[in-house]
This record gives C-alpha cells, structure tokens and sequence, in this order.
C-alpha cells in the first residue's frame, strides 16, 4: 500500500496543479510532460545509495552483493540520460507544445516514458 502512495504520488500532484491552472484559467498543456520527467529523474536518486549489509564479525565493513555493484553503473547511466530527457521534454514543452507522438504531447510521451523506466528500475533495484 506505501508503494502505491509513494510512486503514485507524482499522479496526484500532477492531478492537483492541472485542477488548479483549469480552475485559474491558466494554459497548463506543457507542465505535464517536464512534471512526470522530474518525478521519474528524483526516483532515480535514491537507487544510487548502495544497500548495506554488514558481515558478521566485521562490524566496520559494508559489502554489496555482485548484482548490485553490476547494476550501479547502468543507474548512472540512467540518471544521466534522464537529465538530457528532462532537457528535452522542457525544451518540446517549450518550443512545440501541440507537437505529437502516437496521438500524445510528445513532452507528456518523454515524461511519461521516464516516469515507467523509473519505477521499473525501481522494483529491479528491490530485487536486487
């Protein structure tokens, strides 16, 4: 149930400002997509910590199992090139706002396609 409160969150928050700029008559057609990729970019984040496990009669040192020091480097990999997406889910919310990809905003596809890798890679890194 956390989880779903936890990764959901983004969703309810993006669903609060869209309520909010309707209301207030504001243009709210290009926060979404740079919304949904910031959210994605800040699960990110906390994947990076490593999970410590300590040895039994080693208090002072951690160890990380094989699969998670393999898969460290590819969330790296991830982080930055989640970075160059929020760029440019920034810059298609920006410059080509009615700009489409599958019959979606093409900065909401860019969001919402970060928005799943993240959490995707989220429940990897559990298993991990």
């Amino acid at each position: 149930m956390y989880a779903v409160i936890i990764y959901g969150f983004p969703l309810t928050l993006l669903g609060f400002e869209w309520g909010l700029r309707t209301m207030l008559t504001v243009d709210s057609t290009g926060f979404a997509g740079p919304t949904l990729a910031a959210a994605g970019l800040s699960f990110l984040m906390p994947l990076i910590k490593p999970k410590q496990k300590t040895i039994p009669g080693h208090e002072d040192v951690i160890a990380m199992s094989r699969t998670e020091a393999a898969f460290m480097p590819f969330l790296w990999l991830f982080v930055l090139a989640f970075l160059f997406c929020w760029t440019w889910s920034c810059y298609m919310s920006l410059k080509f706002p009615l700009d489409k990809t599958l019959g979606f905003d093409s900065h909401m596809v860019i969001g919402g396609v970060l928005y799943s890798t993240s959490l995707i890679l989220t429940g990897i890194k559990e298993k991990v």
